[in-house]
């Protein structure tokens, strides 16, 4: 029998090798696509928090932890507040890159105007980003007296895998993530919730300040990997087709 060969412990092994491989680019092809499907729904998503009309912040601060709310489901909203900047305690976030250029955010806290957020709690301070600057420009003060802000909601930021991590402990003047529990401990009353970027500022801040870019909505490369990984597969089982029929013509 022609194909006795077949059952052989070696070639078992590669009909073995080669339907797990096909096994794991369909399946690696199949995650793909389902990144691309969540990258679409997280676009539609920010797509229409970044063009509703803004919320006054305190009323949206009142609904985390009610009915499930978390921060991350008042990400990108615009939001407008009132308050008075904490200058002195300015920082900065480091490491930043807006259109090619590498600078940092001006991070300043800023004393809610009005009532406090949670009763019985004392001042609310919420932290806010205030745009981008190149690194050779020095930090601009922040606006003096009460401003009125219309501002886009960010979460706190933690460190990804490979990258650098503030200290832990002492007083920081600049920081890689914008991570909020950590800035508590040198910020009285800050929010650790959520922070702010500025879109829009009465009165101005300074010229040196660019706003902080909107957030680039694309598919990214999800589909062209799909379609590598079936594609590939296909290869694999091609390949398998043609050593089999080389092995039946040599006999």
């Amino acid at each position: 029998m022609k194909y006795r060969f077949l059952y052989r412990p070696s070639w078992v092994f590669l009909h073995v090798t080669v339907v797990a491989a096909i096994v794991l680019m369909i399946n690696l092809g199949l995650w793909q696509y389902s990144r691309y499907g969540e990258r679409i729904d997280f676009n539609k998503i920010v797509s229409a928090r970044i063009d509703a009309q803004p919320k006054q912040l305190q009323s949206l601060l009142t609904e985390l932890g009610t009915d499930g709310i978390e921060a991350s489901d008042l990400e990108w909203l615009n939001v407008s507040v009132s308050g008075t900047y904490l200058d002195d305690q300015t920082l900065l976030a480091v490491n930043r890159s807006q259109e090619g250029i590498s600078g940092v955010d001006p991070l300043t806290p800023l004393l809610i105007g009005g009532s406090s957020i949670n009763s019985g709690s004392g001042d609310q301070v919420v932290l806010v980003n205030r745009g981008f600057i190149t690194q050779a420009t020095a930090t601009p003060k922040a606006p003096a007296g009460t401003v009125q802000l219309i501002a886009r909601v960010r979460v706190s930021e933690s460190r990804r895998f490979g990258e650098l991590s503030d200290p832990t402990t002492g007083k920081l003047s600049e920081v890689i993530n914008i991570d909020l529990p950590r800035l508590s401990q040198q910020i009285k009353n800050l929010n650790t919730e959520i922070y702010l970027e500025v879109l829009d500022s009465q009165p101005k801040d300074s010229p040196a300040i660019a706003r902080i870019a909107d957030p680039v909505l694309s598919t990214g490369s999800h589909l062209s990997y799909t379609a590598q990984w079936f594609i590939f597969s296909v290869f694999v089982a091609a390949g398998w087709v043609v050593v089999v029929r080389r092995k039946l013509k040599s006999g």
